[in-house]
């Protein structure tokens, strides 16, 4: 069509901090639009035909560069510098190292294009927003309503020191996409997740987010703009930087690679692709000792601290090519056990893709992951357990450690679980199958709490109705949140 246009919509993130480091990135994504300012009509059909631009990668390790490009961080408070942190050759990403541990920064990204330099994603922004007919489009609001990033974050505090109070979320399965889904019950689950999650991250000082794996598994038969593996940046828009936008400028996210994010279900893995938009590659290597972190085709998994007294281990239970979960490979569980075996922390937390118990209704409970935690993640002083895979939220404490399952990110199932399913595991608590959830915790001292929330309601994130089966020691005035005592 003569009067077709390109839109590149600009984005940042921030893939990893530590107490002393940070990673800045930046990219973005192509769209075509036609009509008039305010009436425009968009296609996505350019977020997959990014030949028009004559790159196929447009935000991550891999992307090509948009030019030559710095960094401006300042420290905020009183007496704070301001650094100038130029990026590397044909680089998207800046590596900031000699930080200060538990303090706050501001940054913004120049980009010199043609001889002239601009604040990258400085605005007006334009977010995918849905008309009255949910017809989605790059929208500009106008009138003091378009968002504009607070590039701001915290440092972690210094590991040799205990830290104070820890906020963080955790979400899994939240890859379905946020466009608008005809006919499914679950079609505005992640974009209402997202939305009260952006909320808890503003007003609960989270500090990083967990994600329980099935990070990009949007349906082709559903979203004629992606495709179910994940392994191309177009398919990462609606599923992942657009919904947390506002989200991950500020706070790293934390993956663990699920059944849809690998070989185990998909055709193609999108393993690689994780590995690069998450930034698990070189420049994250340089931020950590390379014996506590792997990001391999034998398996994801790293371990990272907040302060002297959390520590958290992120476990690959997808499938190998030998048909064993990736964590049961030899040279994987003698990794872990090495790990598990370094000074024990007041509290040493898991997150992965598979639950070791799950009462369904779709998933039973991994056996393979329950004997590792008898065997060698309890011993080794692993008290709480978040996993995703059901589409749902459930809590079981088990042999001396609590399990959450937090799958319903992106989808929720509205069949209810069998009692007897539940006695079985010895579950107190489960929920989600009326919308979805993620979930909040809070570590402070010996007692974490856990809240798991769903949508907005009255401008504050809402919590999700919960259930109890027969024999739970739980009651509807004694939850939520959870509460678990360290001793």
């Amino acid at each position: 069509m003569s009067d077709q246009k390109i839109h590149f919509e600009q984005y940042l993130y921030l893939p990893a901090l530590t107490h002393d480091a940070a990673i800045i990135a930046w990219g973005g994504f192509f769209f075509k639009y036609k009509g008039e300012p305010g009436h425009e009509k968009w296609d996505d059909e350019a977020l997959e035909d990014n030949k028009l631009k004559g790159r196929k990668q447009s935000i991550g390790v891999k992307s090509g560069s948009y030019g030559e490009a710095i960094v401006i961080l300042t420290e905020l408070g009183p007496g704070g510098e301001t650094r100038v942190c130029p990026a590397g050759s044909n680089a998207n990403h800046v590596v900031i190292n000699g930080l200060k541990p538990d303090t706050e920064y501001r940054y913004s990204v120049q980009v010199n294009k043609d001889g002239q330099w601009r604040e990258w994603a400085a605005g007006p922004r334009r977010d995918w927003n849905f008309s009255k007919d949910e017809k989605g489009g790059l929208w500009l609001l106008g009138a003091g309503k378009d968002r504009q990033y607070e590039n701001v974050f915290r440092t972690f505090p210094d590991p040799a020191r205990p830290a104070g109070p820890l906020t963080f979320a955790v979400i899994g399965d939240f890859g379905q996409g946020i466009e608008d889904l005809p006919d499914k019950e679950d079609r505005k689950c992640q974009r209402e997740v997202a939305e009260a999650l952006e909320h808890a991250v503003k007003n609960n000082d989270v500090r990083f987010i967990l994600t329980t794996g099935d990070n990009i598994y949007a349906d082709r038969k559903l979203l004629v703009f992606t495709s179910d593996e994940g392994e191309e940046d177009d398919d990462w828009f609606f599923t992942y930087f657009q919904p947390y936008r506002y989200i991950i400028n500020r706070v790293p996210v934390f993956p663990v690679i699920g059944n849809h994010d690998s070989a185990e279900t998909e055709k193609e893995a999108d393993r690689q692709q994780i590995y690069d938009n998450f930034y698990l590659a070189e420049p994250y290597r340089q931020l950590r000792k390379g014996d506590e972190f792997q990001a391999s085709p034998d398996g994801l998994f790293y371990r990272f601290g907040y302060g002297s007294g959390v520590e958290f281990f992120c476990l690959d239970t997808s499938r190998a090519d030998d048909g064993k979960r990736c964590f049961e490979q030899t040279q994987n569980r003698a990794m872990l056990t090495d790990w598990l075996q370094t000074a024990s922390v007041p509290w040493r937390i898991a997150f992965s893709h598979h639950p070791a118990y799950c009462a369904g209704p779709q998933h039973p409970s991994e056996i393979e992951l329950q004997a590792w935690m008898r065997e060698e993640g309890q011993p080794g002083g692993i008290r709480v357990f978040f996993s995703g895979h059901e589409h749902n939220f459930q809590y079981t404490p088990a042999e001396g450690a609590h399990y959450f399952i937090t799958g319903g990110g992106g989808k929720f199932k509205s069949t209810k679980i069998k009692n007897k399913r539940l006695i079985d595991i010895g579950a107190q608590a489960w929920g989600g199958n009326e919308e979805g959830h993620f979930l909040l915790v809070k570590i402070e001292g010996d007692e974490m709490s856990v809240w798991p929330y769903g949508h907005l309601a009255l401008g504050q994130p809402n919590p999700i109705k919960l259930n109890f089966p027969k024999g739970s020691s739980l009651s509807p005035g004694k939850a939520p949140p959870f509460v678990i005592n360290r001793v």
